[in-house]
């Protein structure tokens, strides 16, 4: 991934001689960022679809995507390893939906847990950008916990079986949240003892 964003850097740094070093670096982590993703999502695709689960790795992708722009969470320090994280997330969704029935109680309690989790850990910031500005910081809080909201009532509107594949992508975004508070302090303090 990242050798294709590299070529891809290089394309852009040829029409555009006036980068900085510093956007040159943005570009490229973003550019190995979205490939990474995109990559990721096309393998799933083909995954769930062998085992006719793609509704609900859909759902779940947009649930716990989205809410995790906002939210930021846990992240692995490799493509592979983030792709069975990924992969273990997105199974859990799609096993949870198609053989577990959550009630509307049980339902809200794991809503109402995750809120908790976003109210509490959000946003995490990715280590290689972290997020400085404290006006940010409380902007992306209040969105995520808006968003968590939101998505929480918005699971409600689907059928049954949709609406466990959305509460347990909400569910388990929250959970990376202090996984990823965790993982940062240890990052921290290797840094620190270097």
């Amino acid at each position: 991934m990242e050798i294709i964003a590299r070529k891809i850097t290089g394309l852009i740094i040829t029409n555009n001689l006036n980068l900085t070093d510093l956007e040159i670096k943005k570009i490229e982590f973003g550019l190995t960022c979205i490939i990474s993703e995109l990559s990721k999502i096309f393998m799933f695709l083909i995954i769930f679809s062998v085992f006719s689960v793609t509704d609900y790795f859909l759902v779940g992708l947009a649930f716990f995507c989205s809410l995790r722009l906002v939210a930021g969470g846990y992240h692995d320090k490799t493509y592979w390893r983030c792709f069975a994280t990924s992969l273990t997330i997105f199974t859990i969704i799609a096993l949870t939906s198609s053989y577990i029935h959550l009630s509307t109680i049980q339902r809200l309690i794991l809503l109402l847990i995750s809120f908790i989790l976003v109210w509490r850990y959000a946003p995490v910031d990715h280590p290689n950008k972290p997020i400085i500005s404290n006006i940010r910081r409380k902007k992306l809080r209040v969105l995520a916990v808006f968003l968590c909201i939101f998505f929480g009532v918005l699971s409600f509107l689907l059928r049954n079986d949709l609406s466990v594949a959305a509460v347990t992508a909400i569910f388990l975004e929250g959970l990376t949240l202090p996984l990823g508070v965790i993982t940062k302090r240890g990052l921290e303090n290797e840094n620190f003892k270097r």
